[in-house]
């Protein structure tokens, strides 16, 4: 789109600026000036270059490039002056320095149409490289997190395991393979920004019968969700991330439960948890809210995350993409 309208632009001034003067002329004499054609084709040719050398002017790196702009100027229009005011058009004396006056605006209109196009460009590519940063910077953060174990998340799994095999436990093997399938999984999202939401939900899947095996009757998981909606993509692990905050954030005892809702409503997936807030929240992350909220941002979508709470009720509503 940028390319076309630099080769449109001048293409367009070159054509309507003559057109405008002609016209203004013919309005006010009452008399179309003779050669009407040939004049404007001869004046937008002019435009039409005066555009292309003002523009190569103005890249030119040197201190002196305001005396530089006004000395090419200077001689392109009186070169012009010559070859068009006196020899083709044959313009009387009186009018001459009415052209010269003429070509010298437009010289400035292009320069400031110019100049306002570089600052835009200026904007956007600074724009760009900012959030280019920031997509590097979430990327990283998001490496860290994928790649990141948490020690006390994996020697609470050991020591769950240990005990499970100690006493014979008919689910220690599944206990072993939703392990191994949590971290598999977790590493392995490691190619896009986003992923399917039936990736998500195996991943949780898989970590909820975690925390649930050891945590009997501590935690209620329910998840349902619309099956078509399954191939939709999310910001990779923004469901562990909110499934985290779930126990980070509240206490967990099987007199009363943690109770995770997890459902899709349109094209929405939310995550409800009833609040059973702890005296004391562990060091926060820095993996949260605010990182997912940042992640739609880059993808440019509104509303991507909602989260609302009372005092009995969190819940999180993410946009499916």
């Amino acid at each position: 789109m940028k390319k076309r309208i630099h080769i449109i632009l001048p293409i367009a001034l070159a054509i309507i600026l003559p057109g405008l003067n002609f016209f203004s002329i013919s309005e006010t004499s009452g008399i179309q000036p003779d050669g009407f054609a040939e004049k404007w084709l001869y004046a937008s040719i002019v435009l039409y270059v005066l555009w292309y050398i003002l523009q190569a002017v103005s890249n030119i790196k040197t201190k002196y490039k305001n005396l530089v702009i006004t000395a090419v100027v200077a001689s392109f229009v009186f070169i012009v002056y010559v070859l068009f005011a006196l020899l083709i058009f044959k313009i009387p004396n009186a009018i001459k320095w009415v052209f010269i006056v003429k070509l010298f605006f437009a010289a400035v209109l292009f320069f400031i149409i110019q100049f306002a196009l570089k600052a835009n460009e200026s904007i956007s590519k600074l724009q760009l490289e900012k959030e280019q940063i920031l997509i590097e910077n979430y990327k990283v953060q998001l490496q860290e997190l994928r790649t990141k174990v948490d020690p006390h998340f994996l020697f609470n799994s050991f020591n769950t395991l240990r005990t499970m095999i100690r006493n014979q436990h008919p689910s220690s093997e599944q206990f072993v393979m939703s392990l191994s399938n949590f971290y598999r999984l977790t590493l392995s999202l490691n190619k896009t920004s986003t992923t399917s939401l039936k990736d998500e939900i195996d991943v949780l899947k898989s970590y909820f019968f975690l925390m649930q095996t050891r945590n009997e009757g501590a935690i209620k998981v329910s998840i349902n969700i619309d099956e078509n909606l399954l191939q939709k993509q999310i910001p990779t692990l923004s469901l562990q991330i909110i499934a985290e905050n779930c126990f980070k954030h509240n206490r967990i005892s099987s007199s009363k439960p943690l109770e995770i809702n997890i459902y899709t409503d349109n094209d929405y997936i939310l995550i409800r948890n009833n609040r059973l807030p702890k005296l004391t929240v562990g060091k926060v992350s820095g993996f949260g809210l605010e990182n997912i909220a940042q992640r739609y941002a880059l993808l440019k979508i509104s509303d991507g995350i909602v989260n609302t709470s009372d005092d009995d009720i969190f819940e999180v509503k993410l946009k499916l993409i």
